[in-house]
């Protein structure tokens, strides 16, 4: 949600470096009533007028990011994003930022613009006003935010974080027996697939290594793992939740904002800059977060493409690879777009943060056949 406010503001004629400091320079409440309205225009439910009533969006009015606007395409990012940014402790990193602002003097004084980013992110990711809460689906029930996230990560990609609690402990959270634990493999050996096909386009002569029968089938499969865990509009509030608070820490390091200046961790992309801030708090980030931050927005892509099902038969395998449809092919299904430059940085990028050689061959993940696939989730 972040991510696309930047890009509504730079649609708007801001630049991209004005849109990002309008946002992060901006009053908790204004982005909290801003979620507010993205959740109910994405209408889970298909409640007739949404399902916030008229109170809440005479409030929303006042926000300043108010009306949102209608789109066709996701309101959010996937939780596979929040995953990969997560993933690399940012957010823990993060923490000990707000504390020791909030605590001393030992990292400065902090200019107007970090002291509206710390209001801001002490909000947002730690709860620190009581207005945000359902906003962090969290309360009394489940208080640790992390640990709601760290269950959709299991529930919906069946893996955790590489890491424990900020103390180096290990994390506990409610761990749901109904899981897509074979979520990963399989979506390996689909990346192993996709670069064959990759492969494939640049040939001029020679065997066509492209399989996009298997690909198809692989893609069928995922899609249909991650719409098991959407029934009823599940964990699609978590989800907006999980992506709001990472696309903040994603905006945050995108570029040389404040208050990475009042940190002294200017640097040329945002895992150098990550790895400067935990230097200077003194808790070091995953040592592959530059592949977790590089691929994150394509893999949301990805992954919402494989959910909404638009791999409907081999005949559509292309959009998972190519750049641009190829001749002889059908028309795409309506909203697909195709992803082969996305493929290609999430390939490169998830090798390098798992160690595994993607592009060479990968044990075969089972694959079942699914008799009759769910209805593609919309959002």
């Amino acid at each position: 949600m972040i991510q696309q406010l930047v890009q509504r503001l730079v649609a708007a004629g801001l630049s991209q470096q004005d849109a990002a400091l309008a946002v992060l320079g901006s009053d908790p409440m204004d982005l909290v009533l801003h979620m507010e309205q993205v959740w109910d225009q994405a209408n889970i439910w298909n409640e007739p007028g949404g399902p916030a009533g008229p109170a809440r969006r005479a409030l929303w009015a006042s926000g300043a990011f108010s009306p949102v606007p209608p789109t066709a395409g996701p309101a959010w990012d996937h939780i596979g994003y929040s995953y990969v940014l997560e993933n690399t402790r940012a957010v823990q990193i993060l923490r000990r930022v707000v504390k020791e602002f909030r605590g001393g003097e030992g990292l400065g004084i902090p200019q107007r613009a970090t002291s509206r980013w710390l209001d801001a992110t002490e909000a947002m990711l730690f709860g620190g006003a009581n207005l945000v809460s359902p906003w962090l689906s969290t309360s009394s029930f489940r208080p640790d935010p992390e640990g709601v996230r760290r269950g959709i990560y299991w529930r919906v990609l069946g893996v955790d974080l590489a890491f424990g609690t900020e103390a180096n402990a290990p994390a506990v959270f409610d761990k749901a027996a109904a899981a897509n634990t074979g979520f990963v493999p399989l979506f390996e050996e689909l990346l192993f697939e996709l670069w064959q096909a990759m492969s494939n386009l640049r040939n001029t002569s020679g065997v066509n290594q492209a399989d996009d029968d298997r690909i198809f089938r692989i893609a069928e499969q995922l899609g249909y793992q991650l719409r098991v865990r959407r029934q009823q509009g599940m964990l699609a509030r978590e989800e907006l939740a999980a992506a709001t608070v990472l696309g903040w820490v994603h905006l945050t390091l995108s570029t040389n904002t404040p208050v990475i200046v009042d940190l002294r961790a200017e640097a040329s992309s945002p895992g150098e800059r990550l790895k400067l801030i935990g230097e200077r708090v003194g808790l070091a980030p995953h040592t592959r977060s530059g592949s977790f931050l590089a691929m994150a927005t394509e893999l949301s892509l990805l992954l919402r493409t494989l959910e909404a099902g638009y791999v409907s038969g081999p005949q559509f395998a292309w959009l998972l690879y190519a750049q641009a449809q190829p001749p002889g092919t059908g028309p795409a299904p309506a909203g697909a777009q195709p992803l082969g430059a996305f493929s290609r940085r999430v390939i490169t990028e998830w090798s390098a943060a798992s160690g595994k050689d993607l592009k060479k061959a990968v044990v075969p993940a089972r694959v079942n056949v699914v008799a009759k696939p769910s209805a593609p989730a919309s959002r």
